[in-house]
């Protein structure tokens, strides 16, 4: 996984913690049948698919966080990706009472310790795919497609 790509789950990260919300208020269970990966041809409904795909996303950043983290990388991550309200490294710097250089430094190493722990979202889950292609007219899955 790279910068990036660990950039841009935490800047979505509000939206799958939204959607395992609403999937979870029972909005789950439909949608037409679809693979549950790519490797297994089981089909599963999908609102499940996407509520074990985005829960996953979420329980691994949340872990990756809380348990990864130095208590100062996270400050910085939860300000500047994770809060409702963003701030950039300069308005955290102020917060903290810390040189922007600082806060830059702990953000940097924040990323880099992200990079490692997110590595298994890389190949399969942190892609997530319009997949209509894959169906026809009436919703029904085509395999191959």
């Amino acid at each position: 996984m790279d910068k990036e790509k660990v950039i841009k789950m935490l800047t979505d990260y509000r939206s799958y913690e939204f959607a395992v919300r609403n999937i979870e208020s029972g909005l789950g269970s439909s949608g037409p049948l679809m693979p549950i990966n790519m490797k297994n041809h089981r089909l599963m409904r999908a609102g499940d698919w996407d509520y074990r795909r985005y829960s996953l996303i979420v329980k691994m950043i949340k872990g990756a966080v809380d348990e990864v983290l130095s208590d100062n990388e996270r400050i910085v991550i939860t300000r500047k990706y994770l809060d409702q309200n963003k701030k950039s490294l300069k308005e955290i710097a102020h917060e903290v009472h810390r040189d922007r250089g600082t806060v830059a430094a702990w953000h940097t190493s924040a990323l880099k310790k992200l990079i490692k722990a997110l590595k298994p979202l890389d190949e399969e889950i942190e892609y997530i795919e319009n997949f209509d292609h894959m169906f026809d007219r009436d919703g029904q899955f085509q395999y191959p497609a």
